[in-house]
């Protein structure tokens, strides 16, 4: 059978070369208002309590402890003889050197005397120049003398001194080295002594932590179940070699912690931020997915930090997608099914 007319077959024809187009159906998703997902975080950092007195306490000389006047835990008071040493042999170069002082002094008036009297002598022209230059400086080597018997004098009642091994604050003897009967050396430690009511905290914070401590007004140390109010002092102009952190260092106010005890700095930042959960990583950066147009939109967050969450200048009604955002690519296109993160 012949067709004289094959206009009919256009239509058909043409679709043969129409290309084919597949469609892809919307991600669903959930979208929320940025304003109703931003949060003020609670931000902490390490901290540990260090005592501002702690001393350990050591002989100065050597000899025989005759008395010890402290037992571990003991309170204390500054001025208080903890230790005694046996000072028996000071004592006696001491009044052996008292007994040299008073012939020296005796010695000392006799000749001031007779200096007097060889100087009016003088004024007379009874007795020559050289006999009175003589009995001047007798006058002047025995007041040489009696100074450096007095200078002896105090460098011995300076040893004695260190014969009694004193409290030099307050506090509380966490540790004795030595027992009664015992030998001590020069720089030998006997205890160590703690005023556990003078302590400093210090806190160890990064950059984007000291920005948002800075405006923080109520800090709280917790160590444990216990919480104590505390307020800052100074950040040192240095960073940590172990942590490679800042020092914050702050103290305590009424309840005092206990030293050597660590905990967390935590403080409540003024500024709003986003939680972690909501952003995530893609191709090297963080950030969050938005809804824009129908479409997934990334929004890089350069600041963010992992775990953490992040400040965010972007308009309060900007729709972020907080379900199914970490399997959407840059423009998949998506639907709102409602927000559930309220």
């Amino acid at each position: 059978m012949k067709f004289k007319n094959y206009r009919f077959l256009a239509p058909i024809i043409l679709l043969l070369f129409i290309p084919k187009f597949s469609y892809a159906a919307p991600h669903s998703i959930q979208a929320c208002r940025l304003n109703s997902l931003l949060t003020v975080a609670s931000s902490q950092a390490y901290a540990e309590v260090k005592p501002l007195q702690q001393a350990s306490l050591a002989a100065e000389v050597s000899a025989k402890i005759v008395n010890i006047a402290i037992e571990v835990g003991d309170k204390v008071t500054k001025g208080d003889t903890l230790f005694s040493l046996d000072d028996r042999q000071w004592q006696l170069q001491l009044k052996q050197l008292d007994a040299s002082i008073q012939g020296i002094k005796a010695r000392h008036k006799l000749a001031t005397y007779q200096l007097k009297q060889r100087t009016k002598l003088h004024r007379g022209a009874n007795i020559s120049e050289e006999l009175l230059q003589q009995h001047k400086t007798e006058v002047a080597s025995l007041t040489a003398e009696l100074k450096s018997q007095n200078f002896q004098k105090q460098q011995l009642q300076l040893t004695l001194s260190k014969t009694k091994i004193i409290a030099p604050f307050n506090g509380v003897i966490v540790q004795r080295n030595v027992s009664l009967g015992e030998w001590v050396n020069p720089g030998q430690p006997v205890a160590s002594l703690l005023n556990p009511a003078q302590v400093e905290i210090q806190a160890f914070l990064d950059a984007q932590q000291l920005i948002s401590l800075k405006p923080a007004t109520e800090l709280k140390l917790h160590i444990n179940q216990e919480i104590f109010p505390v307020k800052r002092q100074s950040l040192l102009p240095m960073l940590d070699p172990d942590k490679n952190l800042r020092p914050l260092i702050l103290k305590p106010i009424g309840k005092i912690p206990l030293s050597g005890s660590q905990g967390q700095l935590r403080w409540q930042a003024t500024t709003k931020k986003i939680p972690f959960r909501y952003l995530l990583k893609l191709e090297g950066h963080y950030g969050l997915m938005l809804l824009v147009d129908k479409t997934a939109q990334f929004h890089k967050l350069p600041q963010a930090l992992p775990g953490r969450s992040v400040a965010i200048n972007l308009p309060a009604n900007t729709l972020v997608i907080t379900t199914g955002f970490r399997e959407l690519q840059p423009g998949d296109l998506v639907k709102n099914q409602g927000c559930i993160d309220k």
